[in-house]
């Protein structure tokens, strides 16, 4: 005898969702995750390095702006002030330390400033000023100043920075070694 059975679209659609399951289902497998996981760590070994003297570079030029904005504002703080201001090392003469515009005792009017180098940067001066003086009329009184602006990276470009005797500063690139 043959059988007939006959099979309802109701009773067949657990059978359905069960095979569309297992067909359609979503997510990563091992391998996937190991190659994602490589392709990160290949964009990362190349991205650290190149950011890292990105900031570096961005450092050496913060500081260079920096102390040119400091040589700036004691000329014209001289001239407005119709005094001498002085543009010095905080500390004897290191002007790696930072820098700071000094007025005189008679000023009552403006505090002295001091200035810190970004990063790794440092400034030396090539003549080995204790001091740049500006006098009221904003010259300088040390005649031509050169500084050299490098950070600790080996091989890399620096700033040459020189202020005149008139109080005309120029920043150059230059090769630090």
């Amino acid at each position: 005898t043959t059988e007939i059975y006959t099979l309802s679209l109701h009773d067949a659609l657990p059978i359905l969702k069960t095979e569309s399951k297992s067909r359609n289902q979503r997510g990563f497998t091992i391998i996937e995750l190991m190659v994602g996981v490589v392709v990160a760590g290949v964009l990362l070994a190349i991205a650290v390095p190149t950011f890292n003297d990105f900031q570096a570079r961005n450092a050496l030029r913060s500081t260079s702006a920096d102390f040119i904005a400091a040589v700036n504002t004691a000329r014209i703080q001289a001239i407005n002030l119709r005094t001498s201001v002085v543009l010095k090392p905080i500390s004897g003469n290191d002007w790696g330390a930072g820098w700071m515009i000094e007025y005189p005792a008679s000023v009552i009017t403006e505090e002295n400033q001091q200035f810190q180098p970004t990063g790794s940067g440092k400034i030396v001066s090539e003549d080995g000023l204790s001091e740049i003086e500006f006098r009221s009329n904003g010259l300088s009184g040390a005649g031509e100043a050169e500084f050299s602006l490098c950070d600790d990276r080996s091989g890399e470009q620096g700033r040459t920075i020189t202020v005149s005797p008139f109080g005309k500063v120029t920043n150059e690139v230059k090769s630090c070694s």
